[in-house]
This record gives C-alpha cells, sequence and structure tokens, in this order.
C-alpha cells in the first residue's frame, strides 16, 4: 500500500559521497538532476534515488519513414514535486547495431543490495548477441548503464527473492539445456542466478531449471510473487505454441507454468496450473498476469486477464474481464474467494481485451487499493484506461469505475482523428508528485501529429482528474519516435 512520503532532504554532494558515491551515478545525458534522496532498508520500486517521488519507466523505439532506420531507448523521468520532469530524462540506447533491441522488459530490483532500486534489463541485436546490464541506483539517480558479469546470452526475466535469503535473484526461463550452470546456449533450460550480487553483477551461485517442455518451448513471461508470505517467491510462466499445427509437439506441453521457490532452485506445482491456464487462455496464447496487493491484506495477488464465455445468445463472442486470484498463508487462491470484474456487461465490457496490463494503486489515497486496467482495442484500436475503484469489502468492481480515453474532456493534447491512439497505460502504477495519491502514465503513439505523447493522469480524491493531467512527448526526452533518413 502506497502511503503519504515526505520528500528526503536535500543534502549536499560531499555528504552523500560517504553514502552513495555521489560522483559515481551522473549520467552525462541529463540536462536537469533529480533531487538528492537517501537509501532505505526496504527501498520503493518505484523510486531510483530515493527522494521520496517515484520515476518512469519506458523503452521508446524510433524509425524512419522507410523503414531502413531503427533505434531503441530505455528512458528514464525523474519524479519531483511538480511531477515528472522531462529535463531529467536519461537516455540507454539498446546498442550500435543495426534494429538493436532490449530482450527483457526493464526490471525494478535493488540488485547490489544497497539500499537504491536499481533497474536491469538485456539488450542486443539477437539472442545470440545479448547484453545483460544494470543502472545502479543512487542519491543522485541511475547510473549509466554497465554490463553485468552474467553468463553469455541471459536474458533476465524475473528479480525476486527465490531461496528466502533477503538478497533478490535473477531468473531466465530459456538458457543452455546440457545440464550444466556454465552452459550458454539458448534451449530449453532455465537458469536461476542467486544473490547477493557483486557491483559487476556476478551471482552467489546458479541452478540449471528444466523449463523448456522436452526443448520444445521456453518461457515468455514470468510472474513473481511470495503469495503465500513464507520469504520465498513464487513464479507464473506463460508458454506460446501451436501443437495443434505440429504433430511432433510432446503430449504434455502446458500454457502455464506455476513454480515455488526453493534453496536448491524452483520446484514445480501443478495443483493451480489448470485453473490458470483456462483463465489465460486466448486463441493467440495466453495472456501475461500481473502481480499487486489488490486487497490490502499485505500479502500480493495474482491479477489475470482473462476471457469469459458472454451472455445473452443473440451476442455470441468472448469477453474480457480481470480475474484476481488472492493471496493466502495457506497459498495463492485457497483463502478468499476470487474476484470477478467484467466479461458480462454491456457490449463495450465484452472487448476480449479488457483487463489487459492491470496494475494496483491507490489512486484516490483512501487506504483502499484500486486497480487500473487497458482495453487496447476499444473503439477498434483507439483504447482506453479504466480505474476500477477499491471497495468497503476491499475487492474492485464496474461499481464507480472510470474511463478515460482520446476523447476524454479535459485532456490535453491533439489525439489522431481515426481511432488509432492505441491509447494505454504504462505500469506500474507511481506517485510520481509524491501527494500519496498513485497516477498512471498513457502513452499514445500518434498523438501530435504521429509525434506520439506521454499524458501523466494524475491520482486525486475523486480518481484521475483530466484537467490535471500533464503531457510530454519523446521529442521532450530527446527519443523523436521519427528518425530522419539523411544522417
Amino acid at each position: 500500500m502506497r502511503t503519504h512520503r515526505r520528500s528526503a532532504a536535500v543534502l549536499g554532494c560531499a555528504l552523500l559521497l560517504a553514502v552513495a558515491g555521489c560522483g559515481a551515478n551522473e549520467p552525462s545525458d541529463r540536462s536537469s538532476r533529480p533531487a538528492a534522496g537517501r537509501p532505505a532498508e526496504r527501498p520503493d520500486p518505484g523510486d531510483f534515488n530515493g527522494d521520496g517521488y517515484d520515476d518512469f519507466v519506458d523503452v521508446v523505439e524510433s524509425k524512419s519513414k522507410d523503414g531502413e532506420k531503427y533505434a531503441a531507448n530505455l528512458v528514464v523521468v525523474y519524479g519531483s514535486r511538480s511531477g515528472l520532469d522531462a529535463a531529467t530524462a536519461q537516455r540507454t540506447p539498446a546498442g550500435t547495431e543495426k534494429y538493436a533491441m532490449f530482450m527483457s522488459e526493464p526490471l525494478r530490483t535493488d540488485l547490489d543490495g544497497d539500499g537504491f532500486t536499481d533497474l536491469v534489463g538485456s539488450r542486443g541485436a539477437s539472442r545470440t548477441q545479448l547484453e545483460s546490464f544494470a543502472l545502479f541506483g543512487g542519491a543522485r539517480g541511475l547510473s549509466t548503464a554497465r554490463r553485468l558479469d552474467l553468463p553469455d546470452g541471459f536474458r533476465p526475466l524475473a528479480a525476486a527473492d527465490f531461496d528466502g535469503d533477503g538478497s533478490v535473484d535473477l531468473l531466465d526461463g530459456g538458457q543452455g539445456s546440457s545440464g550444466d550452470p556454465n552452459a550458454t546456449g539458448t534451449k530449453g533450460d532455465g537458469l536461476l542466478l542467486y544473490g547477493p550480487f557483486d557491483r559487476k553483477g556476478a551471482p552467489s551461485r546458479r541452478a540449471v531449471l528444466d523449463l523448456g517442455q522436452h526443448g520444445y518451448t521456453t518461457p515468455g513471461s514470468a510472474t513473481t510473487g511470495d503469495f503465500d508470505g513464507d520469504g520465498r517467491a513464487e513464479v507464473v510462466f506463460t508458454y506460446s505454441f501451436d501443437a495443434e499445427e505440429d504433430e511432433s509437439a510432446p503430449a504434455d506441453l502446458h500454457s502455464i507454468g506455476v513454480y515455488e521457490g526453493g534453496e536448491q532452485g524452483l520446484v514445480r506445482n501443478t495443483r493451480q496450473e489448470e485453473a490458470i491456464a483456462t483463465l489465460t487462455a486466448t486463441n493467440d496464447g495466453p495472456r501475461v498476469p500481473a502481480t499487486g496487493d489488490a486487497d490490502g491484506d499485505g500479502l500480493p495477488d495474482l491479477l489475470v486477464p482473462t476471457l469469459l464465455p458472454v451472455a445473452p445468445a443473440d451476442m455470441p463472442g468472448a469477453g474480457g474481464a480481470l480475474t484476481i486470484l488472492y493471496g493466502a498463508k495457506s497459498g495463492l487462491d485457497t483463502g478468499r474467494e476470487r474476484t470477478v470484474i467484467g466479461g458480462m456487461g454491456t457490449a463495450d465490457r465484452r472487448r476480449i481485451d479488457f483487463g489487459s496490463s492491470p496494475a494496483v494503486g491507490d489512486v484516490d489515497d483512501d487506504g483502499k487499493p484500486d486497480v487500473v486496467v487497458n482495453t487496447p482495442r476499444f473503439r477498434r484500436h483507439d483504447g482506453k484506461v479504466t480505474l476500477l475503484p477499491g471497495g468497503a469489502d476491499g475487492a474492485q468492481s464496474l461499481d464507480g469505475e472510470q474511463v478515460t480515453d482520446a476523447e476524454t474532456d479535459g485532456l490535453p493534447g491533439t489525439p489522431n482523428p481515426y481511432y488509432w491512439n492505441a491509447f494505454s497505460h504504462r505500469p506500474p502504477l507511481l506517485d510520481v508528485n509524491g501527494d500519496g495519491h498513485a497516477d498512471a502514465v498513457v502513452f499514445g503513439p500518434l498523438y501530435e501529429k504521429r509525434k506520439g505523447a506521454f499524458l501523466v493522469l494524475q491520482g486525486t480524491d475523486h480518481g484521475f482528474d483530466p484537467k490535471k493531467a500533464r503531457l510530454f512527448t519523446p521529442d521532450d526526452l530527446g527519443v523523436p519516435l521519427l528518425l530522419s533518413e539523411r544522417e
């Protein structure tokens, strides 16, 4: 749960050198630096410099009109008392190779245990030319990208404490296939690297994991959470494959894999796999769940974008919904009854992608967690963002829902008029101005005559206030979507 936070006192760099190495954390491409912060015993994953304001991260992909030029940049924008400050934008390129990209979702975690949240990812032009890197948090923000001393081809898919020793571990769902923890191939086996890590990224030990389903497929996503509160994280993997088109496919393929953390690796728990697989299933593969404490009991819950049957019979099809499986001391989905939101409502709510990209935060600062979800294909491909407020019983519902889309009155900027705005929030929810209200950052790639725009939906006591939304563009961050063809 988010609580009110006072911003840390601004200390001089000389004092901070003894705490966080101020000079080592000053990327050269920022025109303005965020306020100095302090380390914490349990750093806020949203705040890289410990100043009390959450920071935004996104990958911006740029290309020329002719498609010959492409560039991907990991961009960090720091929070402040007035919200996200575009002048602090910190850019990290995917590489100098043509079509180099980021191969994994950037992970927010304190990798080196210094009390500041770090950013961990991988980049390169292909899986065989992959570099794992970290931007280390510090009092004045993230460092420049530093290559981690990890096995070649390692792709950090998840970061969590899987063995309960208090240090974060890194997980790759498909690394090698020989049973050798030093293998560097890209076949079926997974690889779990145990912390604590040193500043070069070298792990304390490692374990090979059999996650590849006979070498046929590897996990596409990994969602982690300590759902039973035992100090060791669990992980839910999703797999995509088309067994019907491949006669050689193994008979026991599964689209969901659930594993529990342990001292020697991960142990598979098949009890919940079938139920989660049913909830996430679509013709295009499983939808990806998320983690968050949706009922405020201190245990994370699994938020599952779901495809459900729809009535009445004269309107056949499938309905998008969000199903929440609650954490409990006895295990995930063993205590409180599930909450299902959407799926059986009006024609609008039957959009099959309602419930996408769920994120938990207290937007109205009433002490009850709220959930924000996307519906990317609302109004063709225009997209919408829905705020589901927390109720008195700790459960969210469509009662009191608040919808924001490109046509919402009061929003700044000029959307595309042809319903192709792809208006969607970028998780997680963040308190970027430190006022105790969670905010959502939305991206519209066709806003501002295709220049694109980020819109910060500011949380208030009454939900998101469109009239208080702030806008900045990729151009403002130094990463224009359209690249010049002459250069």
